[in-house]
C-alpha cells in the first residue's frame, strides 16, 4: 500500500502505527519525525510561513476574498507516486491542504487512490482518527494499542485534578495578531489538567479577542501557542502583543505566568503528541508534578517579556 499524507499529524500518526515504509509523499508542512523531511513533498502555500502573524492573517484574507485555496498541489508528482491512500483533512481550510483541494485533483484523473479525511474537533475526535487511519491502513490493533495508551495518560490526568480545591484561570492564545484565543480541543485539555479555561469554546475554531477583553478576566497564566510557529518565530512576534499599553496592567505578566509553548508541535497538531500537549498543561496549571521528557522551563528575566517557555 502507498500512502500520501498531507497533513503533519496524519504523518505522525501513520509514522507511529509503523508505516513510515508505506508512505510515499507528504505535505510542505510534515516535520515530524525528522525522517520524514526525507519524503517527496506534495504540497506548497500560497503564503510566507516565516512572516509576521500580522502579515500572515492579511494574506490568507486576500486569498480567501479572491476564491482561491491557500495551497497548491504537486499533481504531477502526485500522478507520479500514485498513492493507493491519501490521508488530508476538512477540519480548517487555512491550516493546511482541504479535502476540496485534494477531491479536485483527484477529479482529474491523476490517481484512484481512496481519500482518508479527517475532522477533529475535541480530544476523542483525535483518538478516533487514530483508529480511522488504522483501519484505512491495516492496522488496526497498532491503532487500538496506541489509543489505549493515550487513554491510560488522559486518565491518569483526569484522576489527578478530580478533587483540586484551586484551578487556576487559563487564556490559551492561538494567533497573535488579530488575538485570537484557542478553540477545539485545547478548552478541554485546559480543564482536564485542572484548569479553568477563559474564552475560548471546546469543539469550536478559535475566536478572535481584544486585549482588553482578556484584561477585564484576568487569568492566573497565559499560554501563548500560535498555530504552525516554533518558539523562535513566536519571540519575534511577541511586540505586536507587548506594545500594547493593556498588556503590562495584566496579572499574568506582573506575576511572570506568561508561557510560550512551540505551537508548532503542540496543541494545535490533532496527533498522539496532543497528549504531550495535555501533560504541558498538566504541569503548568495544577504543579503536582513534572514528568520528565515532556519539557523543561526557562525563566527569562530580561524585560518587557517575563516570560517562562516551553521546549522539548
Amino acid at each position: 500500500m502507498k500512502i500520501a499524507s498531507l497533513l503533519p499529524s496524519c504523518t505522525e500518526i501513520a509514522y507511529v502505527l509503523g508505516l513510515s515504509g508505506q508512505i510515499v509523499g507528504v505535505s510542505h508542512e510534515c516535520d515530524f519525525p525528522e525522517e520524514v523531511k526525507n519524503k517527496p513533498i506534495l504540497t506548497k502555500s500560497k503564503i510566507n510561513p516565516a512572516g509576521r502573524s500580522d502579515e500572515i492573517d492579511k494574506e490568507v484574507i486576500n486569498i480567501v476574498k479572491q476564491g482561491l485555496s491557500v495551497y497548491d498541489i504537486y499533481e504531477d508528482k502526485l500522478r507520479e507516486l500514485n498513492p493507493d491512500v491519501i490521508l488530508t483533512q476538512d477540519q480548517c481550510e487555512v491550516c493546511a491542504v482541504s479535502l476540496k483541494d485534494v477531491q479536485e485533483a483527484t477529479n482529474k484523473h491523476i490517481c484512484d487512490a481512496r481519500i482518508v479525511s479527517l475532522k477533529p474537533e475535541v480530544l476523542n475526535d483525535i483518538l478516533n482518527d487514530i483508529y480511522t487511519i488504522g483501519k484505512a491502513t491495516y492496522k488496526e490493533r497498532e491503532a487500538e494499542e496506541l489509543v489505549k495508551n493515550l487513554q491510560y495518560r488522559i486518565d491518569y490526568i483526569r484522576d489527578k485534578t478530580r478533587n483540586l480545591s484551586y484551578m487556576p484561570k487559563i487564556c490559551c492564545i492561538e494567533w497573535i495578531s488579530p488575538l485570537m484565543v484557542a478553540g477545539n480541543w485545547v478548552p478541554e485539555m485546559i480543564e482536564i489538567a485542572g484548569g479553568k479555561n477563559m474564552k475560548g469554546e471546546m469543539g469550536k475554531h478559535s475566536q478572535k479577542i481584544t486585549l482588553d477583553k482578556v484584561l477585564e478576566n484576568q487569568p492566573d497564566k497565559i499560554i501563548i501557542a500560535p498555530c504552525g510557529f516554533k518558539i523562535n518565530q513566536t519571540i519575534k512576534d511577541m511586540h505586536l502583543l507587548t506594545s500594547n499599553s493593556l498588556w503590562s496592567e495584566l496579572n499574568t505578566v506582573k506575576n511572570s505566568e506568561v508561557y510560550i509553548v512551540d505551537g508548532n508541535a503542540y496543541f494545535n497538531r490533532p496527533s498522539q503528541r496532543i497528549i504531550d500537549s495535555l501533560e504541558i498543561c498538566f504541569n503548568n496549571s495544577s504543579r503536582i508534578f513534572l514528568r520528565n521528557g515532556i519539557c523543561k522551563i526557562f525563566k527569562l528575566t530580561q524585560k518587557p517579556l517575563n516570560l517562562l517557555i516551553f521546549f522539548n
